[in-house]
């Protein structure tokens, strides 16, 4: 069982990096609070790894107090992802609202300096074939926005440029030039996505918190599984070395 614990634990770990990596960009566009969950996963994950291998000693040693050592950090680890679960399923509202809030800051203020966040939400307006935060309007009130006219917001007019990632690709292909100009600041929306990033990008937060409290309620029964199945194998190593019932004597004048 401890060798079981040692390969969950590398499984945990491994899902945590995943997770980072295939969600970087959504980090930047929410702040670091996205990543509470997967950094959960990856703190238990690296632990009970560690727990493994000191289980797995203990047994080839039948060493009970290694063997109690191991259970006893089975059952801290446990906290953990029974916390990874709770999150997983109660602090979905939480991370849709700073998601939001976030998302607008980005749009408005930081998407004409912050190359992060220029980079993270140019890949999501491409790849979730969306624009702004709930529509591409969002771009008429941003710096970026402003910056194409010289900063001063009566030149907009009503008409304003959006990123070349809001282009839409099935009419215009890779031409994004001719994107731009068919657009031309507004008068021509078909060319590009109208609909805002958000709701798209609120669907993908509740797939993933609800994916790491389906993985976190699987980690805690396997973990308590192993927690009993540890116990057993203590109990039988208690007996094996000469913990249990002692032996009646025999009295040496029953004959």
């Amino acid at each position: 069982m401890p060798r079981k614990n040692a390969v969950v634990g590398a499984t945990m770990l491994g899902m945590g990096i995943y997770y980072h990596i295939a969600h970087t960009d959504y980090a930047v566009l929410t702040s670091e609070s996205y990543f509470i969950g997967v950094n959960l996963l990856i703190a238990g994950g690296t632990l009970l790894f560690a727990a493994g291998f000191l289980g797995c000693f203990s047994a080839l040693c039948d060493n009970q107090a290694l063997l109690v050592g191991f259970i006893l950090a089975l059952i801290l680890l446990l906290g953990l992802e029974i916390g990874t679960a709770i999150y997983g399923y109660v602090g979905t509202p939480t991370l849709e609202g700073i998601a939001k809030k976030h998302m607008t800051q980005d749009v408005e203020t930081k998407f004409r300096t912050n190359v992060k966040v220029q980079k993270a939400m140019n890949n999501l307006q491409k790849t979730r074939k969306c624009c702004g935060v709930d529509t591409y309007k969002d771009y008429a009130k941003s710096s970026w926005a402003l910056a194409k006219f010289n900063n001063s917001e009566s030149d907009l007019k009503g008409n304003f440029p959006v990123p070349d990632s809001c282009c839409n690709t099935s009419i215009v292909g890779e031409d994004l030039p001719r994107c731009q100009k068919e657009y031309a600041n507004g008068k021509n929306v078909s060319y590009i996505y109208a609909d805002g990033c958000y709701p798209r990008y609120r669907d993908d937060i509740v797939q993933y918190m609800f994916s790491l409290g389906a993985v976190g309620v699987s980690m805690t029964l396997l973990q308590i599984m192993g927690i009993m199945l540890s116990f057993i194998l203590c109990c039988s190593l208690n007996g094996s070395q000469g913990y249990g019932p002692l032996p009646l004597k025999r009295d040496p004048y029953d004959y």
